[in-house]
C-alpha cells in the first residue's frame, strides 16, 4: 500500500485535495486557470478580486495558485484574515506579521522568515552578475551602513543582524512576526549592540532621503508610526530581496477577505481596511502581485456598509475601479472529471481494480445525486461523497 497517497485520500475524506495536489485535483474553468497562470508567468504587479460564492472554490483557487506560483519561482505568503485572532486588515502590523509567518519559498521545508533570511543570504552572497551586482547595492558594497535599495531601515537592520550570526535569530523571527511584543530596548540589544562587532562601519540612517526621518531607536523599530510606512516598506522589501535571490518575487494571497465586514466592528477601522486594500491595487506601496478571495456580493456590501452609516461623501468608484476574476460554477462533467481522478488515486492507495463496471455505475450516481442538491460547497460533499461510496466498495471486496 502506497502511504504517500493514503495520505491523499485521507485529505479528500474530509472534501479537501492536500497540499501538493491541488493542481492535479483542479478541473473544469480551463480559461479562468489559463488566464491566471498566464499572469503568474509573465510576472505581472497588481492585485486582483477572486470572486466566487462560499463553497464554490475560492480557497481551492487560491491553493492552485500558491502551487503554480511556487514552481513558477515566486515567494508566497498565504494569509487568512481573522480579526478575532488578530489578523486585521486595518492593522498592517498584523498584517504583515501574517505574511512574514505564512512566508514561503520553492523547494524549502518550514514558513517564515527564517528559511526566506536562509536562502536570501545563502543566494547573493555565492552569485554573481545582476544579483551581486544588486546586492552591493543593498549592502551598500558590504559596509552595511545604509541600504541604497531597501525601502524599511528596522527590515534592513534585521537582516543585518541575521547575517551577522551574532543576533538569537528565534527572536528575531518572533520580532518579525508580531512587532509589539517586544521593546525598542530589547530589539536595539539584540539587532545593533550584539552585532556591533561585526561591522566597520556604523550604521548611518540619514544619509539617505527616504531615511532621513529615522533618526532615533524608537523611529527605527516602530511600525506603526506614520500610518504603517515602514510595514509597507518591509513589504516591498521582501519583494525586492525575493527577486536579488534569484526568485520572481513576492506574491501575498488573502483568504476569508470578507472579515473586513463580518468581524471589524468599527466604521473608521473598516475604512482603514478598504484603503489599504486600494493601496494594494494601486501597486504604488507594494510592487508584487496580491490577490483577494471574496463573494461576487463583496463591493455592494461594502458600498452598502459605508452608506448605512451616512458616509455619503466617499468616494466610492475606488470600488468599482478594481480590477476582478470572476470563477464559473464546475458543472457535472467537472465533477465526474473529479471522480475518475479520485477514483484512480484511491485504487492506487490500497492496491485493489476500481474499474468494474459496477463501480464506475455506482460513481456516476453518487456524482448525479449529489450534484444536483443546491449547496453552496457542492464540491466538497461531492469529493466526500465519492470517497465514501470507495470505501465502502473496497470494504464489501476485502
Amino acid at each position: 500500500m502506497n502511504v504517500e497517497v493514503q495520505r491523499v485520500i485521507e485529505s479528500l475524506r474530509l472534501g479537501i485535495p492536500p497540499d501538493g495536489y491541488v493542481r492535479y485535483f483542479t478541473v473544469g474553468r480551463i480559461s479562468e486557470i489559463a488566464e491566471l497562470t498566464v499572469r503568474l508567468q509573465q510576472s505581472k504587479s497588481g492585485a486582483l478580486l477572486l470572486k466566487a460564492n462560499y463553497g464554490s472554490g475560492k480557497s481551492h483557487l487560491l491553493r492552485f495558485i500558491r502551487e503554480t506560483a511556487l514552481k513558477e519561482g515566486f515567494a508566497i505568503s498565504s494569509v487568512t484574515l481573522d480579526a478575532k485572532s488578530s489578523v486585521r486588515f486595518n492593522r498592517m502590523d498584523q498584517i504583515l506579521g501574517a505574511v512574514w509567518r505564512g512566508l514561503e519559498i520553492p523547494h524549502a521545508s518550514g514558513k517564515g522568515a527564517r528559511p526566506f533570511f536562509d536562502f536570501v543570504c545563502e543566494q547573493v552572497y555565492g552569485s554573481k552578475g545582476v544579483a551581486g551586482e544588486q546586492w552591493q547595492r543593498i549592502t551598500n558594497k558590504d559596509k552595511w551602513d545604509f541600504s541604497q535599495v531597501l525601502d524599511s531601515p528596522a527590515n534592513f537592520i534585521a537582516l543585518r543582524a541575521w547575517i551577522s550570526g551574532r543576533c538569537d535569530k528565534n527572536i528575531v523571527e518572533d520580532w518579525l512576526f508580531q512587532t509589539g511584543k517586544y521593546t525598542t530596548k530589547q530589539i536595539y540589544q539584540e539587532l545593533v549592540y550584539k552585532t556591533r562587532m561585526c561591522f566597520r562601519h556604523e550604521l548611518a540612517l540619514t544619509n539617505t532621503v527616504k531615511w532621513q526621518n529615522y533618526t532615533t531607536n524608537s523611529i527605527i523599530f516602530n511600525f506603526k508610526s506614520d500610518a504603517y510606512a515602514q510595514c509597507w516598506f518591509t513589504l516591498r522589501d521582501i519583494h525586492t530581496l525575493a527577486c536579488a535571490a534569484g526568485l520572481k518575487g513576492l506574491i501575498i494571497l488573502f483568504d476569508e477577505f470578507e472579515d473586513v465586514l463580518s468581524n471589524i466592528s468599527s466604521i473608521e477601522h473598516q475604512k482603514a481596511a478598504f484603503q489599504n486594500l486600494f493601496q494594494f491595487f494601486s501597486g504604488n506601496r507594494f510592487q508584487g502581485m496580491s490577490f483577494f478571495a471574496v463573494t461576487p456580493e463583496f463591493v455592494y456590501k461594502c458600498k452598502q456598509r459605508l452608506l448605512n452609516k451616512g458616509h455619503w461623501d466617499y468616494d466610492y468608484s475606488q470600488f468599482d475601479r478594481l480590477p476582478t476574476f470572476e470563477m464559473s460554477p464546475l458543472e457535472e462533467d467537472n465533477l465526474q472529471e473529479l471522480c475518475r481522478k479520485i477514483s484512480a488515486i484511491h485504487g492506487i492507495a490500497y492496491g485493489w481494480d476500481v474499474n468494474s463496471e459496477t463501480i464506475e455505475l455506482g460513481l456516476n450516481s453518487v456524482v448525479k445525486r449529489v450534484a444536483s442538491i443546491a449547496v453552496q460547497d457542492r464540491t466538497r460533499q461531492t469529493i466526500k461523497a465519492i470517497v465514501q461510496f470507495l470505501d465502502e466498495q473496497l470494504e464489501e471486496n476485502e
